[in-house]
């Protein structure tokens, strides 16, 4: 019995230990856009997204038809204090109100996913409404 409570214990702290606290601290550095797990989608190139301590991501896009180009915006990190999700925004447009919302439903040191503000996951939205990164 000790055994299977110590094994309880070891299992649980592994899988809390495992998950970061979504900040711009943990955000921060370089992510791949990247759906190697999800067949059905197919990349015709990629996208690097470098997250700033200035609140600036820069997006840098390879893409094998388009050719290679950069962009960069502004991004925002919130928490909703009912349901303790955190919200990462992005402005659309300098001049607009507009705002693309993702709540970031994993992070780990290595690994984030993102789901579109009001939306659920589905086969045919990843890479629009759902989006995965890994840091190497």
């Amino acid at each position: 019995m000790k055994k299977f409570a110590f094994l309880l214990v070891t299992l649980l702290l592994a899988v809390n230990c495992s998950k970061l606290e979504v900040n711009e601290a943990n955000i921060l550095g370089e992510w791949t856009e990247t759906y190697d797990d999800y067949p059905y989608y197919v990349e015709e190139g990629f996208l690097c997204w470098d997250f700033k301590y200035d609140g600036l991501v820069v997006i840098r896009v390879y893409d094998v038809f388009a050719g290679d180009h950069t962009n960069s915006t502004k991004y925002q990190i919130t928490h909703n204090e009912k349901d303790g999700s955190s919200i990462i925004s992005f402005p659309t447009s300098e001049y607009t109100m507009d705002v693309q919302s993702f709540v970031v439903t994993k992070l780990t040191k290595k690994e984030m996913e993102w789901q579109r503000l009001g939306t659920t996951f589905q086969a045919g939205t990843v890479g629009f409404d759902f989006k995965h990164f890994t840091r190497k």
